[in-house]
């Protein structure tokens, strides 16, 4: 979205204000913007914009869980402030017969590690658990499970 002072007076000074929505990007950006005038000597020009954003959490070993055979181990998916401090609330999930899940706070406000593990090994699943916070900006992180049973690497 670009905003501009249209009229310039010669000599004179004008501001372009660009915003980019960025919600519920992360990693690297680049846009560009051609800006025109009425100017002899510089007729046209283009302004570059480029970032990073960082996610508001971050996620180790990955966001993503998957058991495979049938004597999987307990999972683990730790959840780190970017930026600002946060609270896990409360871990929800529809399999509660199939799932075991358990938060750690590692770091009050700034690191909780989700314990994940299978109580029962029969057949196959595929789900998400979420985790609700009190982050305005990501009031609930979800994260995908997969159980394979018959796949032993």
């Amino acid at each position: 979205m670009a905003h501009f002072d249209r009229a310039v007076s010669p000599g004179g000074t004008g501001k372009i204000k660009l915003t980019i929505d960025l919600k519920g990007y992360e990693g690297p950006f680049f846009k560009s913007a051609n800006v025109l005038t009425n100017d002899p000597q510089n007729p046209h020009f283009t302004l570059h914009l480029k970032g990073r954003v960082r996610p508001v959490v971050e996620f180790r070993p990955s966001s993503i869980v998957e058991f495979k055979g049938q004597n999987p181990d307990e999972k683990t998916v730790d959840m780190i402030a970017a930026s600002q401090p946060f609270q896990i609330l409360r871990v929800e999930t529809t399999v509660k017969d199939r799932l075991n899940t358990q938060i750690e706070t590692l770091t009050p406000g700034k690191h909780y590690r989700l314990k994940i593990s299978l109580l029962k090994k029969k057949e196959g699943f595929s789900t998400l658990l979420r985790c609700v916070t009190d982050l305005p900006q990501k009031p609930e992180i979800l994260i995908p499970v997969y159980y394979y049973p018959d796949i032993t690497r």
